[in-house]
């Protein structure tokens, strides 16, 4: 999300707590999902606007100001009603366990 217009009340740290035990790619998709959801509606914006623009020419002197598209927390709350994790618990169980299997087999000590 680093190059992504996000809106000011997007809380990153909060998207990481609601999507606790979902992979990279898990989340991957609910950020792009986030994406598709605001530039629709950037896009549905603008439709409405040039529709006003071509019912009152005047009112196109009154507008010119281009927004960006930012992806707003709204935008994250509609990705994440379709979001579903693809590891479960128990694999995630698995991978620690070979996780913490290397790190001993390789001398590191886990506390």
């Amino acid at each position: 999300m680093r190059k992504s217009p996000l809106a000011k009340e997007v809380d990153l740290e909060a998207l990481a707590r609601y999507t606790q035990g979902f992979s990279g790619a898990d989340i991957t998709e609910i950020c792009q999902r986030a994406c598709k959801y605001a530039i629709r509606e950037h896009n549905e914006q603008d439709i409405e606007k040039d529709k006003k623009r071509s019912e009152n020419p005047e009112a196109m002197e009154e507008d010119k100001v281009e927004e960006v598209a930012e992806i707003k927390a709204s935008h994250f709350d509609e990705a994440m009603k379709s979001a579903r994790r693809s590891v479960s618990d128990a694999d995630i169980r698995k991978y620690q366990a070979f996780a913490q299997t290397l790190q001993q087999s390789r001398g590191y000590v886990t506390h």
